[in-house]
């Protein structure tokens, strides 16, 4: 199994795609699977097309992110590659499109494909359309036919501040409101995930809930009982109050789910990122620089525990702490860094929505880090 990276922040589309590929695929000689980022200010398509002339026949599987995450730090405008080669890996993608039209049954379908290849155990990496609806279905759906036999990674694209058509690849080609979906098998992961953020005050209930929208919260105007939850404060300081103070929902082993929430209504309703079902028992929470700080540390120990010979990291952090935290979101990724040591191959990108489990079911997450250190 030999690892390439490539880099490249040239301003043509092309070139930036072709050179990022050359550099990885230098150092990891024909792949078996390539791993596409790519921000926002390109042609997505002419990196595509690119990069697919530079690896060959090899599978591949990405997305179009708001940032790509190095050793060295966030790149908000460039390519990232990683290539992987090696006689044992086995790949298989698919490119699932209009995901929102039928999450679950888009989910099923895309495991079905991912099934049929006979790969029956691995890794399954999974880049959604982050601004699509009902994520957390369509995660539901590819295990109801994939199951517990594989370890589910990645991420969803887009961005808490500002809008951008997102893409997602595979060597079947570029779309968006996409599922871009892979199996891997001949690479071990092993998984870190978690957040930092702790209850700050008592369990509420979401009495009434229309997808992303939250409406009422113990019966009253979600945002009403939000801004009293914090001291009164009005529609116009939300943004701050908002990155700062996500809901959780509680799940298995004593962790949280965090439900981030995005804008406000005129009818004081409240937009999440992801939906928060009905009736659904939420908690606020809090934290500060240094316990998200601290957490990030502690998911990539988790990752590379008793990992003898690691040769990949995988890295997927959310955009949102990357915007609550600015200049300090260097000391997060330090700490990841300084655990993995300088001698690894680090590759990720900024999430709008991850895709982890604590518990072998997948979720999606979000302002939470995940963390996959890969070997053979």
């Amino acid at each position: 199994m030999q690892v390439g990276i490539g880099y490249n922040q040239e301003n043509d589309s092309t070139l930036a795609g072709r050179l990022a590929a050359e550099q990885a695929v230098k150092q990891s000689g024909e792949p078996a699977i390539t791993f596409l980022f790519s921000t926002e200010n390109y042609n997505q398509k002419l990196i595509f097309q690119a990069v697919k002339r530079v690896i060959g026949k090899s599978k591949l599987i990405g997305a179009c992110t708001s940032g790509i995450i190095t050793t060295a730090g966030v790149l908000e405008k460039g390519v990232g590659i990683c290539t992987i080669s090696g006689s044992e890996i086995q790949a298989v993608t698919c490119l699932q499109e209009n995901i929102t039209l039928s999450p679950w049954k888009s989910g099923e379908e895309a495991g079905k494909k991912l099934r049929a290849s006979g790969i029956d155990s691995g890794t399954v990496f999974a880049f959604p359309d982050g601004c699509a609806a009902n994520l957390s279905e369509l995660l539901r759906g590819i295990y109801n036919v994939l199951g517990p036999d594989f370890i589910y990674i990645g991420g969803g694209t887009g961005h808490n501040l500002k809008s951008f058509q997102t893409y997602q690849f595979t060597d079947h080609g570029i779309k968006s409101n996409a599922l871009a979906i892979a199996l891997v098998k001949g690479i071990n992961f092993q998984i870190g995930i978690g957040h930092g953020w702790h209850p700050a005050g008592q369990p509420m209930v979401i009495t009434k809930a229309e997808g992303k929208k939250v409406c009422e919260i113990d019966g009253l105007p979600a945002f009403e009982v939000y801004s009293e939850c914090l001291g009164g404060f009005d529609k116009v300081n939300f943004p701050c109050y908002g990155m700062k103070h996500p809901f959780a929902i509680p799940c298995v082993g004593g962790n949280f789910l965090i439900r981030d929430p995005l804008e406000i209504e005129e009818d004081n309703s409240i937009t999440f990122v992801t939906e928060v079902p009905q009736n659904t028992v939420v908690t606020l929470m809090e934290s500060t620089f240094d316990n998200l700080i601290t957490a990030a540390g502690e998911v990539a120990k988790t990752a590379v525990n008793n990992v003898k010979l690691p040769k990949i990291v995988f890295l997927f952090d959310c955009v949102s702490r990357y915007l609550l935290m600015g200049k300090e979101f260097k000391r997060e990724l330090k700490a990841v860094m300084e655990v993995i040591g300088p001698d690894i191959p680090v590759i990720g990108m900024l999430t709008f929505g991850e895709v982890g489990t604590f518990s072998g079911i997948p979720f999606f997450h979000n302002k939470t880090v995940v963390v996959a250190v890969g070997w053979q």
